[in-house]
């Protein structure tokens, strides 16, 4: 019992010693906190991340995060480039342009094989054009009937036969002998008419005579002075002197009907030679104006004509007698007023509600990088009310500056511009991007 005794105070003691050699070391190490300052890092701590807290709250204030709305651009002039297009699948006859040549409006670019001598058609075209309705007895028929026209020769055909029918009416008019014969018998008629108007007179005096003698041989007859048989002889010359006259007076009236019934027969020929006149001139016309249309039907087939004036740009490398399907486009025009530059844009149906008129629109054009030259700036103008048949709307999009860019640099413009824009729908601050995701968060909590 002694040992463990003894053996347990040693243990105690040794303890003991222990825990006053731990105190008297920290002890040192308090004494080492006390006496040193703290670092500077500890002491500015608080303050540097308070004022990096306040510079995150400023810049988040001043830089703004504006939402975009990208879609495909192109940019063009207020009058768009004219896209010439093949009407049917033909080979090319004839090329009159180069590439890049200025050309102007109604001229003949490009003409396409067909049945028809093309040179022949063009004649034709400028003889018709020149021409007006009312001078189309004039038509040179016989130089144009040696032209080879192809698909126009049977409308051709029909208007120089119809022409000639014309024609020929108009020269030997054959209501003519008619009409003149009937002026012939109308002056004889009217000559016998004035004969026998002269015998009239002379048989009229004959009568009164006859008749006084008649009046005065019954005064005698009556008075027994004469017989009987001398007043019957007066009688009788009394008659044939009456009918004499009455057979003039019936002469006269048939004479009056027959110049009536010439008269008839004059007006009725003159109604016909007009009627046939109208009828043969209507046809003419008629034909000459199938014949146009035919022949604006075969430009729009087989001539590929500018509609304005500009510089010609072909699509691809064509060359004569190289065929082309009806569809492909084979020339553009860029017209010469092009001071005014529009951008064009098809945007998807996605936010395309918050689009307003007079909103920021950030271009980058495919031809020339937007690292190097800049962004281009525009500004909406309208929106359409309706999509189109894929969803999209068209945006038009108005250039205050040109094509002058956020560098400083003007591009030229010598054909249409594609690329990519952005339309900035809400230009926020960062701060109040970050509030409205925590308000769309609340909103959809609660």
């Amino acid at each position: 019992m002694a040992i463990f005794r003894n053996f347990g105070d040693c243990l105690y003691l040794n303890m003991e010693k222990d825990v006053l050699d731990n105190i008297e070391l920290r002890s040192e190490s308090v004494q080492d906190i006390l006496t040193q300052p703290p670092h500077w890092m500890i002491r500015w701590g608080n303050t540097i991340i308070f004022l990096i807290l306040v510079l995150i709250l400023m810049m988040s204030y001043v830089i703004r995060y504006p939402e975009f709305i990208p879609a495909p651009i192109v940019v063009t002039s207020q009058n768009p480039p004219e896209k010439l297009e093949a009407r049917t699948n033909a080979k090319i006859e004839k090329i009159f342009i180069k590439e890049h040549q200025q050309v102007k409006k109604d001229q003949v670019l490009m003409v396409m094989q067909s049945t028809a001598n093309y040179e022949d058609v063009l004649k034709l075209k400028k003889i018709i054009d020149s021409m007006a309705p009312d001078q189309l007895l004039s038509f040179p028929v016989n130089e144009v009937s040696h032209f080879k026209l192809g698909e126009l020769q049977g409308d051709y055909n029909g208007f120089a036969k119809a022409f000639q029918d014309e024609t020929l009416f108009t020269r030997l008019q054959p209501y003519a002998p008619e009409n003149l014969a009937a002026n012939q018998s109308l002056s004889e008629y009217r000559l016998r008419i004035a004969t026998t108007k002269q015998q009239k007179k002379l048989e009229q005096a004959k009568y009164e005579i006859t008749r006084k003698n008649y009046q005065r041989s019954q005064d005698l007859y009556n008075q027994g002075v004469i017989a009987s048989m001398e007043l019957e002889n007066e009688k009788i010359k009394f008659l044939q002197a009456q009918q004499n006259l009455e057979n003039i007076n019936i002469s006269l009236s048939q004479m009056e009907e027959a110049i009536s019934n010439l008269n008839k027969t004059k007006s009725g020929t003159a109604i016909n030679t007009e009627k046939d006149k109208i009828t043969y001139s209507s046809q003419t016309l008629q034909l000459f104006e199938q014949l146009r249309k035919s022949l604006k039907q075969w430009e729009q087939n087989y001539l590929i004509i500018s509609n304005t004036n500009g510089i010609a740009s072909f699509q691809q490398f064509f060359g004569e007698n190289q065929f082309i399907k009806a569809g492909d486009v084979i020339l553009s025009i860029l017209p010469e007023d092009k001071d005014k530059l529009v951008g064009r844009m098809s945007v998807p149906a996605a936010n395309s509600g918050k689009i307003i008129s007079g909103e920021k629109v950030l271009i980058k054009l495919d031809n020339y990088r937007y690292q190097e030259y800049g962004i281009i700036e525009g500004k909406v103008q309208n929106i359409s009310l309706s999509p189109d048949k894929e969803g999209n709307y068209y945006v038009d999009v108005l250039l205050p500056k040109g094509l002058k860019t956020s560098y400083n640099k003007t591009l030229p413009f010598d054909k249409e511009l594609k690329g990519n824009a952005e339309i900035v729908t809400e230009d926020l601050r960062l701060i109040e991007r970050f509030f409205y995701q925590m308000r769309k968060l609340l909103g959809y909590q609660s």
